[in-house]
């Protein structure tokens, strides 16, 4: 009994070893507390936690990688305010405060949401408002007095309520990049897209699966190949039929 039980251990150790090989290059690479390694917001000293999606791909820096050439476009753009609905912990909202002189405004119903943590984390505190949920009116008065408003929105299906111009007409004038749940409330990307057709240039960006090359940290010398064990750490977990709408206001 005694070797059977050896064996096993010796078995399940071995069977489990790549893995945690991996976990602590990751640890031992992205420090703690962590920065974000690689993307837009590459440098931001991270908090230990996320809420509402998964926490590695945001520090490993590919989180919403597809996005990417979108942001590093729009931080050349002249907008004078962002505002991001759906906060979270503040992975936009921090990040485009470090990365820009904007003024920062934020939405985010949780009560968890450890945003001010990660604001004072990257002594940006005061360059960003931060408020509960958003409505038609609070968002109104957030775009009115700018001319140049640029808007991340990812509200779980309920951006069809909240983004229409006939009740807040300085949408008309807005940068959007809105993420679609069409699996909650479907065609609702299709009914956003005939809204704002008149006024923007509508360009959408489909989610794609993570592959090992995506994985930003080196990966040591190992008597394994590590790439297979890297794609947990990017894996966004979204749900079906999710996509992002980027809206450019046509001059």
């Amino acid at each position: 009994m005694m070797r059977k039980m050896k064996r096993w251990m010796v078995r399940h150790l071995l069977r489990d070893w790549p893995t945690r090989r991996v976990n602590d290059m990751v640890r031992l690479t992205l420090g703690n507390p962590a920065r974000t390694y690689s993307g837009p917001f590459k440098g931001m000293r991270y908090v230990d936690r996320s809420i509402g999606s998964t926490y590695y791909p945001k520090i490993l820096g590919t989180y919403e990688l597809e996005l990417t050439p979108v942001w590093e476009e729009l931080f050349s753009g002249n907008h004078d305010i962002f505002i991001d609905v759906g906060a979270a912990e503040g992975y936009f909202a921090v990040g485009v405060a470090l990365r820009t002189s904007w003024p920062v405004i934020a939405f985010e119903a949780d009560p968890r949401t450890p945003l001010p943590e990660l604001a004072a984390l990257n002594e940006v505190e005061d360059r960003i408002r931060l408020y509960p949920a958003c409505d038609l009116r609070s968002l109104a008065e957030a775009i009115d007095d700018h001319s140049h408003p640029l808007l991340l929105v990812d509200i779980e299906g309920s951006e069809l309520l909240l983004l229409d111009p006939h009740y807040i007409p300085s949408l008309r004038r807005a940068t959007l990049i809105v993420e679609i749940h069409d699996c909650f409330l479907p065609g609702t990307g299709q009914r956003l897209i005939e809204r704002f057709q008149p006024t923007h240039a509508i360009e959408r960006v489909d989610t794609r699966v993570r592959t090992p090359s995506d994985f930003p940290l080196p990966l040591p010398s190992l008597p394994f190949d590590p790439s297979q064990y890297t794609l947990s750490y990017m894996d966004e977990q979204r749900q079906a039929d999710t996509y992002w709408l980027i809206l450019r206001p046509i001059p």
